[in-house]
């Protein structure tokens, strides 16, 4: 299979792993944020960008909103239909890059959590265009005065866990944040 960039192929393997992640447990208390946010109609248009395993689109759906949720694993949008059908509810998945995903709807709210697309550069990626390219996208996803919550990684976190053997062995750049990590699938 040919993947768009390793995040695709890191994330394909990992779905099935995605919800043992310990980040993954606060998210009820996420949703409640989100429709307290937001403030949206009952039946507003979510646009959930880097949906994965559609942990907030699944349970945002439970609530009556419809719901778009993009990824650019075909790994994780299964386990995402896989949440919905057992809940019962309707959503739409798309299989894209964030960065290049344009929508003819337009939302009236737009989510991009926990690093699902932003932050998330393949080796191939130029970090201003992905990065610029999702927030466009967004933008232009959403109605006048529709709203957005977006959660990026914080870089100073990284430079200060950053050691002079990282940096030597080129695994973080201090001058780009950019950090380069060895993608492995867990055992299966």
């Amino acid at each position: 299979m040919t993947y768009a960039n390793e995040w695709e192929a890191f994330f394909d393997g990992h779905a099935p792993y995605y919800r043992e992640e310990p980040f993954t447990r606060n998210t009820a208390a996420e949703i409640e944020f989100l429709v307290a946010e937001l403030k949206l109609a009952d039946d507003a248009s979510i646009l959930d960008v880097g949906c994965g395993i559609g942990r907030h689109a699944v349970p945002l759906a439970q609530r009556g909103y419809r719901i778009t949720g993009v990824d650019i694993s075909q790994g994780m949008l299964a386990q995402a239909r896989q949440a919905a059908q057992q809940a019962g509810v309707q959503v739409e998945w798309v299989h894209a890059d964030a960065a290049a995903y344009r929508s003819e709807r337009r939302f009236d709210a737009a989510i991009c959590l926990c690093e699902g697309a932003f932050g998330l550069l393949g080796s191939a990626d130029d970090p201003l265009q992905h990065e610029t390219g999702i927030l466009q996208g967004i933008s232009e996803s959403l109605k006048p005065g529709g709203r957005f919550v977006l959660t990026a990684l914080n870089g100073m976190a990284k430079i200060r866990s950053a050691t002079p053997q990282t940096v030597e062995a080129g695994v973080f750049d201090p001058l780009t944040l950019l950090e380069l990590m060895a993608i492995a699938r867990k055992p299966g």
